[in-house]
């Protein structure tokens, strides 16, 4: 009996979740690869033409220069969707992952995944209106179902790593292992379990610790702090 073979005869087993724990602290790294990269490969491309160096300094362009690139791009992905709408490979995003969820026991393929990178970095960086979200919830989920399909695991363990490559893709994205964790139970798994929760928070934490030695410690997201004030009118009459 060969390693595979042993692991996918224990899932079901009392050491089933032991193993799914180990499963969903591996896709968790194997996603934060994924996501990591996605995220230099956007990163890089848009230092190398927006003034000074940011990534986000889309407003230091000028007028037309922002209105080529987004026209050069949505062309782009208009001609790239276009090649593959009969391939049926060009659905991606996280309707995509729920629909293979509901219909293909979360069995997601590789080619619809390369669409989905590749897609991805072109919105992004020619400014068009979207951001990683999707694309790093797909990436996620479809690197740990794949991670599944080439163990041979049964259906429900697919199902599992799905929602942990959701949830680490999310933390490597963002630095936000505890939304990670949140949206794959609710969204994904849309269940709370033992067996289910012990991989998915592995998956999170392992993922954001490959991001923290990247990208280090920041907060993608800083909210300032918001004080509340009152009209004189409001304080007379309260």
């Amino acid at each position: 009996m060969g390693f595979w073979s042993i692991i996918t005869s224990n899932l079901p087993g009392t050491r089933g979740t032991m193993l799914l724990a180990v499963l969903g602290l591996l896709s968790g790294v194997t996603v934060a690869v994924v996501v990591v990269t996605f995220r230099i490969c956007i990163e890089t491309l848009q230092s190398g033409f927006l003034p000074l160096s940011d990534p986000e300094n889309y407003e230091g362009l000028s007028v037309p220069g922002r209105f080529l690139l987004a026209a050069a791009g949505g062309l782009l992905l208009g001609a790239l969707f276009f090649l593959l709408a009969r391939k049926d490979h060009c659905r991606v995003g996280v309707v995509h992952v729920l629909e293979r969820l509901s219909y293909n026991e979360g069995n997601l393929p590789l080619k619809n995944a390369l669409v989905q990178y590749l897609g991805g970095v072109i919105a992004i960086v020619t400014g068009q209106s979207v951001g990683r979200e999707g694309p790093s919830i797909h990436l996620g989920a479809a690197t740990g179902s794949i991670l599944g399909q080439q163990m041979g695991l049964p259906n429900n363990s697919i199902r599992t790593l799905v929602a942990c490559g959701s949830a680490g893709a999310i933390a490597a994205s963002f630095n936000t292992p505890l939304a990670g964790v949140i949206f794959a139970m609710e969204v994904i798994m849309m269940e709370y379990t033992i067996t289910g929760f012990a991989p998915v928070i592995l998956a999170a934490v392992s993922a954001t610790a490959i991001n923290r030695l990247v990208f280090g410690s920041d907060i993608i997201f800083l909210v300032p702090p918001l004080q509340l004030a009152l009209s004189g009118n409001c304080r007379s009459s309260c």
